[in-house]
């Protein structure tokens, strides 16, 4: 307790951040925060509650029998068993308390490694912004303070060695069960052993050698066993059937999904440029090898945003801090952050008072309805892949008669194949992708298919909105 009226007391600079972070994040996100892989995992726990561990698909039709090693079933078991206890206002809450926690654990780590409070303060909104979708509801949300936490506890030991880097290891178990970015957590460890061997000149071999060799062995810890989660790494991370076909994994095209993210390297680059005393070699190869990781990938931004949050602020130091340092006042600091702790709690407590439309605003169940009431006992249902697992978690009787979903790693070449030709419209049996589909979903934000379709006799709209069309076809 002493602890925590010492940080209201000194730190409440970063305490006024993270509070008011979590105050916008409780009262303006959630809607926004349900996004395609919310409902996979919503879904996806369900099917682990119901049906035990997954080894084989039975879930889409274009996938059926393939190989489902499902990596991340932990965190998706508990995303499910919070949304069954408390709705979406339990899981948005949840998602806050990880996301505000990561940035609090990369706050704390800042400051423990050298940074002043104003320095945070300036890196905290580049960061935000780099990679705005890493906060939603996803596995992903529940590796964020793992990784924050790993960067601190590795980034301390590149400057004093201490035993807690064994916490490294227990670390990586449970990540390896929550979210497959425990590749790069094992990659960050084993710099770390490869620069402390250099830098001790081996002297450290008894510790580092261990490190380098532990390491990638905590990615394999899952109930699937070494061999099958290995083969599950190779197909992603080697010679995924899906590159440069899925947005988050192409590369970082300057582009506007991309703008910031740039711009928060351009800052990195100069701060750290200035500051690079204060970092040591390790921390240098972290923040480069998390921007290469971001431009590879879209979906890797969001590793190097936080290592910035980490990682710039130390080179920073505390020269943005008034030079005319008094004494903390001290009640007036623990009576503000007293207010905002009750004004997170009631905000997070209001949650629970709206209705399940707010949260799903941009998922109308108005087109749930529509598919379940024209839903017939034998129908299929082709839906793209941004809306199949929501159908999927909302129409449970789908289980089998969707045609994919975003699982893109069960699919094959010629899978892909056809469904660029479908969404492109190219070659003349672009359309013999939705054959044996009575029902099918176009998205309308992209290419339209809804002409074509309606030109089959007997084809009709079932439902329409500005975002997707449900189509009855003829039998």
């Amino acid at each position: 307790m002493s602890r925590v009226r010492r940080i209201a007391e000194e730190e409440h600079i970063l305490v006024v951040l993270l509070a008011g972070f979590g105050l916008i994040f409780l009262l303006v996100f959630p809607p926004a925060l349900i996004v395609n892989d919310s409902w996979l995992n919503l879904m996806a726990g369900r099917e682990v509650v119901e049906n035990g561990l997954p080894s084989r698909e039975e879930i889409t039709v274009y996938g059926l029998g393939a190989t489902w090693t499902d990596q991340q079933w932990l965190a998706q078991l508990f995303m499910y068993g919070v949304y069954s206890l408390g709705g979406f206002a339990l899981l948005s809450t949840a998602t806050a308390a990880f996301v505000v926690g990561a940035f609090s654990i990369a706050a704390a780590a800042a400051r423990q490694l050298g940074a002043g409070p104003r320095a945070i303060w300036v890196m905290f909104l580049p960061v935000l912004v780099a990679a705005p979708w890493g906060w939603s509801i996803r596995a992903q949300m529940l590796a964020l303070p793992l990784y924050t936490g790993l960067l601190w506890l590795l980034a301390s030991q590149a400057r004093t060695p201490t035993n807690r880097i064994w916490l490294a290891l227990p670390l990586l178990v449970v990540w390896a069960n929550v979210h497959g970015s425990v590749a790069l957590g094992a990659l960050l460890v084993v710099l770390l052993g490869v620069y402390e061997l250099i830098r001790t000149r081996a002297a450290s071999w008894r510790r580092s050698i261990p490190l380098i060799g532990l390491a990638p062995l905590t990615v394999v810890a899952t109930p699937y066993g070494p061999l099958e989660t290995a083969r599950y790494y190779h197909l992603l991370l080697v010679d995924p059937p899906f590159a440069g076909r899925v947005t988050e994994w192409r590369w970082a095209e300057p582009a506007m999904n991309t703008m910031f993210f740039y711009v928060l390297a351009a800052i990195a680059i100069v701060v750290v440029w200035l500051g690079r005393k204060r970092l040591t070699p390790f921390d240098l190869a972290v923040l480069a090898l998390t921007f290469a990781g971001g431009v590879n990938a879209i979906r890797g931004i969001v590793w190097f945003a936080l290592a910035c949050m980490v990682l710039v602020p130390v080179a920073i130091g505390r020269t943005l801090e008034s030079r005319r340092r008094g004494e903390p006042r001290r009640r007036l600091n623990v009576a503000i952050a007293a207010t905002l702790s009750v004004a997170v709690l009631l905000v997070a407590g209001s949650l629970f008072l709206r209705d399940d439309e707010w949260y799903e605003e941009y998922w109308p169940r108005d087109a749930v309805e529509a598919v379940r009431q024209e839903l017939r006992p034998d129908d299929r249902l082709f839906a793209p892949d941004r809306f199949s697992d929501w159908m999927l978690f909302e129409i449970p009787e789908l289980r089998g008669r969707v045609a994919y979903d975003v699982r893109f790693e069960l699919y094959d070449e010629q899978f892909f194949q056809r469904l660029q030709d479908y969404n492109f419209e190219d070659g003349p049996d672009w359309l013999t992708f939705v054959d044996g589909y009575r029902l099918v979903i176009v998205d309308e934000t992209r290419r339209s298919h809804t002409a074509e379709l309606l030109r089959e006799p007997g084809a009709r709209v079932v439902y329409r909105n500005d975002e997707l069309t449900l189509i009855a076809r003829p039998e």
